[in-house]
């Protein structure tokens, strides 16, 4: 084995937090390990009685705090983040000595202090770009949930709070000198990595240096979620249960779900007379009680169940039909990932991230953002054509084998890592090979 390196990885979120990033940074932390690395995890202290240090099954935890509300809530907002910042930049100084090379996971205030610290430290840094976010016909400011058929629309309306962009743009918005903090990350000599080929072409257009990405992008552990032939449906009943897991925010785009299952089960009902469709959806997010709602003035409440917060998906993923993720935007979804390896025909919207793992009508179906009709008729396709759900029910599993499996993709990052340190001449092959397309 190579020299064993340090890597100091900085986390927006981490745990006790669940979701995508919390997910993605712990995944990566722990493969890293696996293959003899040392890993420190550097993030925040939201909640004032949380610890500022522990070992998490091995992995260390650092935690940065800040000014916090009588509620014990770290503050996070435009001025908030300036004290975090200059507590965040004392104790990654103060850990210097600790690890070769810092790796932000989100473009944020975070990142920048990482870059200087790593400037001055003389210690390179790499910062992952997870989202490009909505394209530019999708709105942002004053946006509402789908209204489609409702005539009662006063409720949809969505806080913009609610609504994550791209890291670019919210960066820019959400934080006090954000344009400042942009143009000094876009001159710096940080290395960045690019989840998916469409974050490649944004990154470019907002001014970064084309040499400095890499694209790399999630993984998952296939030994993990996989397969359990003995629990999956049995096609000669009629249950139908497609899950979504998600947080319930706006980019998300499970209103428009609710919408397209709506049109599918108010459709004329032959089709599906010896079937039982049922929407599972497993999360939460601060438009629960507005889905909800229009759950429930759709009349499809009987057929659609919330499930909250699942710690553990793979139960669910391994009991259902199939998989629905309905994003307005993305940047790499896990949750597809996760569903593509346990084996489930799956259909998503061609945004980042899900159109360069689904390749439409072979491992999975595609649909265009924000069209109801279209995702129904995939849905209704996978839940009546037993043969062709088996078929992207197989070829999603291969594509997870073949390109996206965890250990494969960490041992990416750390070639990038080797490469930023000076031990290898050029970044890895693939990597210069996908971003040049």
């Amino acid at each position: 084995m190579q020299d064993r390196l340090r890597i100091c990885i900085i986390a927006f979120m981490f745990a006790p937090f669940v979701g995508g990033a919390e997910v993605r940074a712990e995944k990566l932390a722990r493969q890293l390990m696996a293959q003899g690395h040392k890993v420190t995890i550097v993030t925040l202290r939201h909640e004032k009685h949380w610890l500022r240090t522990e070992t998490l099954d091995g992995l260390p935890i650092v935690r940065v705090g800040g000014l916090y509300s009588r509620q014990g809530i770290l503050r996070i907002g435009r001025l908030g983040h300036l004290p975090i910042d200059l507590l965040m930049f004392l104790t990654l100084w103060r850990l210097r000595h600790r690890f070769d090379v810092l790796h932000s996971l989100q473009l944020s205030p975070l990142a920048a202090v990482a870059t200087l610290v790593g400037k001055w430290a003389k210690k390179p840094v790499v910062i992952s770009i997870p989202s490009t976010g909505p394209g530019k016909k999708q709105q942002t400011e004053d946006a509402t949930l789908m209204a489609d058929t409702l005539t009662q629309t006063d409720f949809l309306k969505v806080a913009f709070k609610d609504i994550v962009v791209g890291d670019i743009a919210y960066l820019s918005k959400s934080a006090f000198g954000g344009n400042a903090i942009v143009k000094f990350l876009r001159t710096s000599e940080a290395f960045y990595q690019v989840l998916s080929s469409r974050s490649y072409p944004y990154m470019i257009a907002n001014g970064f240096q084309r040499a400095k990405l890499v694209l790399i992008p999630n993984g998952v552990d296939a030994t993990k979620f996989q397969p359990a032939p003995e629990l999956r449906p049995d096609p000669a009943q009629p249950e139908r249960a497609i899950l979504c897991v998600s947080r319930l925010q706006y980019p998300k785009g499970i209103d428009v779900l609710l919408h397209a299952w709506g049109r599918m089960m108010h459709a004329p009902a032959e089709w599906r007379s010896h079937l039982q469709p049922k929407l599972l959806i497993a999360g939460e997010g601060p438009l629960q009680a507005q889905l909800e709602r229009i759950a429930r003035e759709l009349s499809i409440q009987d057929s659609v169940e919330f499930l909250g917060l699942q710690r553990n998906v793979i139960p669910l993923l391994q009991r259902v039909w199939g998989f629905v993720l309905p994003s307005r935007w993305e940047g790499m979804p896990n949750a597809l990932l996760e569903a593509m390896a346990v084996g489930l025909p799956c259909v998503a919207t061609r945004v980042s991230g899900s159109e360069d793992i689904v390749n439409n009508g072979v491992n999975g179906l595609l649909v265009e953002p924000e069209q109801a009709e279209e995702l129904a008729q995939a849905l209704r396709r996978i839940i009546e054509d037993t043969d062709f759900a088996q078929q992207l029910s197989r070829e999603a599993r291969a594509t997870i084998l073949r390109d996206y499996q965890l250990n494969r993709i960490v041992e990416q990052c750390v070639a990038l890592y080797r490469s930023v340190l000076g031990r290898e001449v050029e970044l890895p092959t693939m990597e210069r090979e996908e971003v040049s397309k």
